[in-house]
C-alpha cells in the first residue's frame, strides 16, 4: 500500500532544508553538487523515510562507521534499520545526550532512541534510565 504525505510533510521537506542537512552529513567535504536527479530522489521519498536514513547515516557517524557513495546512490540503495546500542561500544555516551528507550522490534527488545521507536513505530516503548 502507498504511503501518503500531508500536504504539512510535504512542506515541512522544504521548509527543514532536510536535502541540505543530509548532504552535509553524507558529503562534507562538499565534493557531489544538487544535481537534479539527486534533489528528485530525496523528494520522492517520504518525510518519515528520509528521517529514517538520515538518522541511520548520522548514528553511523557517532560510531565512526564511515559513509561511501554519491549522495544518489545513497539515497536510492540505503535501506535503513534501527540501530540496536544495547552493549554497543558508546551506549553510556549515547544516553548522555539522547532520550534512549526499550522497546520492541522485529520480536526482539533492545535499547533504540526515542526517535527510532517513533520513526520506525516500535511497540512496548518503555524510557531507558538516564545516566547522570
Amino acid at each position: 500500500m502507498a504511503q501518503t504525505e500531508s500536504i504539512d510533510d510535504a512542506l515541512s521537506k522544504t521548509l527543514n532544508k532536510s536535502l541540505l542537512c543530509f548532504m552535509q552529513l553524507c558529503d562534507p567535504e562538499r565534493k557531489y553538487s544538487f544535481d537534479r536527479r539527486t534533489i528528485e530522489a530525496w523528494n520522492r521519498l517520504a518525510l518519515v523515510d528520509q528521517q529514517k536514513l538520515y538518522l541511520y547515516l548520522l548514528y553511523r557517524k557517532w560510531r565512526n562507521i564511515d559513509i561511501f557513495g554519491e549522495p544518489y546512490y545513497i539515497i536510492m540503495n540505503c535501506h535503513p534499520v534501527p540501530f540496536n546500542w544495547n552493549g554497543q561500544r558508546g551506549v553510556n555516551e549515547l544516553v548522555k545526550t539522547q532520550r534512549a528507550v526499550i522497546a520492541k522490534h522485529n520480536g526482539e527488545y533492545g535499547t533504540y532512541t526515542r526517535d527510532e521507536a517513533r520513526l520506525y513505530g516500535m511497540t512496548d516503548v518503555r524510557a531507558l534510565k538516564q545516566l547522570v
